[in-house]
C-alpha cells in the first residue's frame, strides 16, 4: 500500500507544478514563460520530497539500499513529469500549429490570406530574437547578434547530434545561405 501511495503522489507532479506555475506566473511577470516553468519545476522538488517523506519514506521498513533506489526512482519520475509539463507548456506557448488552430476556432473560419496576415515573418523573427535576448542566450552588439550564454546552444547541438543519430541531419540551410552571401 505504501508503494501505491508513493507512486500516486509522484503521479501528481504535473498538478503540483501547475499550481506553482499559476502563482509564479503572476509574480515573475518579466521572466519568459519557459523560465518560470523551469523555476517552478525546480522549486517543486522541495514540497514533493517532503510529501514523499511523509507518505512513504517515514513509514517504510525498507532497507537502506531499497530506500536509495526508491529515492532515485522518485527523482527520475518527478524529473520526467516536470520535463513533460515543460514541453506541453512550451508547445502551447510557441507552436504555430496550435496558434493557427486557436485563431481559426476563435474566428470560426479564416481564409489562408487572413491566416498569413497573422504571421508576419518579421514579427516572428523579432519575437524569437527578443525571447533569446531576454533569456540572455544572445546579445546585441553593433546591430549583430552574438551568443551570450551557451546553454541553449549546447542543447541545440545535442538535439542536432541526436537527430543525426536518428537519421534526421540538422538543416544547414541558413548557414549555407549566409556562407554563400559572404562569398559574393
Amino acid at each position: 500500500m505504501l508503494q501505491l501511495n508513493y507512486m500516486t503522489l509522484l503521479a501528481t507532479t504535473p498538478v503540483l507544478i501547475f499550481i506553482l506555475h499559476v502563482a509564479a506566473a503572476r509574480i515573475f511577470i518579466r521572466l519568459p514563460g519557459q523560465a518560470v516553468v523551469i523555476i517552478c519545476s525546480l522549486v517543486g522538488f522541495v514540497p514533493m520530497a517532503a510529501a514523499a517523506w511523509a507518505v512513504y519514506f517515514h513509514h517504510t521498513t525498507a532497507t537502506r539500499q531499497e530506500l536509495i533506489w526508491a529515492g532515485m526512482y522518485g527523482f527520475i519520475v518527478y524529473a520526467a513529469l516536470a520535463y513533460s509539463y515543460f514541453h506541453v507548456f512550451n508547445m502551447s506557448e510557441t507552436a504555430r500549429r496550435i496558434r493557427i488552430l486557436y485563431e481559426i476556432y476563435t474566428a470560426k473560419q479564416l481564409k489562408a490570406s487572413e491566416i498569413a496576415s497573422l504571421y508576419n515573418a518579421h514579427d516572428m523573427l523579432h519575437s524569437r530574437l527578443e525571447r533569446l535576448l531576454s533569456m540572455k542566450q544572445v546579445k546585441l552588439s553593433d546591430d549583430k547578434y552574438l551568443l551570450d550564454r551557451r546553454s541553449l546552444y549546447y542543447a541545440a547541438r545535442i538535439i542536432a547530434w541526436w537527430g543525426n543519430i536518428l537519421g534526421l541531419p540538422f538543416s544547414q540551410t541558413i548557414y549555407d545561405k549566409l556562407k554563400r552571401a559572404h562569398a559574393l
